[in-house]
């Protein structure tokens, strides 16, 4: 799973406070089965359950927290409230979306924080099944089609993945044996039919941690291949 967040997780009785650009975003038990989520030492929403919170890692002119609430029960026993928080104007919060999940991961799309929500049950089977919340302007809504693992994992890739300047973008696959592609930059999300071999020319767009993502152009038939590979199977060019 991609961990695209900081988390504060609360105690009893105590205030849990995430620190943001734009001030501190709180949240406090106000009963026992009720949370409330402040601003600055203000509140702007209360959620059913023992909220804990959590600073999402995107890049974007607003700072977002969201708010995981255990809500007592059996079964389904998360629900979440997005925070937008701007450098001018209240916070805005979201309605309280999706019951029975948790947390998968994050992103950025034309403008709108994006919230990667599990399956509870799915992820009790052996399986992944990501939904997609976006939230600007006050307005929730989810997004069409439900993910599997290496698909919610690609996306959120782009918003943490860091943009490589020209004099680094061309490289060479180096190493032994068969480099291969990935889907998301993952171990996990191999693609075991696509692969590169030692001396082939690649270039490269984004990096993250342990993985770049590369474009090849097949030198005879002209073909194009994109996707992720492993930082240490590239070289740069002054390497």
């Amino acid at each position: 799973m991609l961990m695209l967040f900081a988390c504060a997780a609360p105690q009893a009785d105590d205030q849990v406070t995430v620190a943001t650009r734009h001030g501190a975003v709180s949240v406090i038990p106000a009963s026992e089965e009720r949370s409330a989520l402040l601003f600055k030492g203000k509140p702007i929403a209360r959620m059913n359950g023992d909220a804990s919170l959590h600073k999402l890692a995107i890049r974007a002119e607003r700072d977002y927290v969201l708010a995981d609430a255990m809500v007592p029960g059996l079964h389904c026993k998360h629900e979440f409230v997005l925070m937008e928080i701007a450098a001018e104007g209240a916070p805005v919060a979201s309605k309280p979306f999706g019951h029975c999940m948790t947390l998968f991961g994050a992103r950025l799309q034309d403008g709108k924080a994006v919230v990667q929500l599990e399956e509870a049950a799915a992820e009790t089977q052996g399986q992944t099944r990501v939904h997609e919340f976006a939230f600007a302007g006050g307005r929730l809504e989810e997004l069409p089609g439900v993910l599997d693992y290496c698909e919610a994992s690609a996306r959120a890739a782009g918003s943490i993945a860091v943009a490589l300047t020209q004099d680094v973008a061309n490289k060479t696959v180096a190493g032994s044996g068969r480099a291969y592609f990935h889907s998301a930059p993952l171990e996990a999300c191999r693609t075991p039919k696509l692969f590169l071999v030692p001396g082939d020319r690649v270039r490269a767009d984004r990096e993250t941690d342990a993985f770049v993502e590369i474009e090849y152009r097949h030198p005879k038939s002209g073909q194009v291949v994109r996707g992720w590979m492993r930082r240490d199977r590239l070289l740069d060019p002054a390497q």
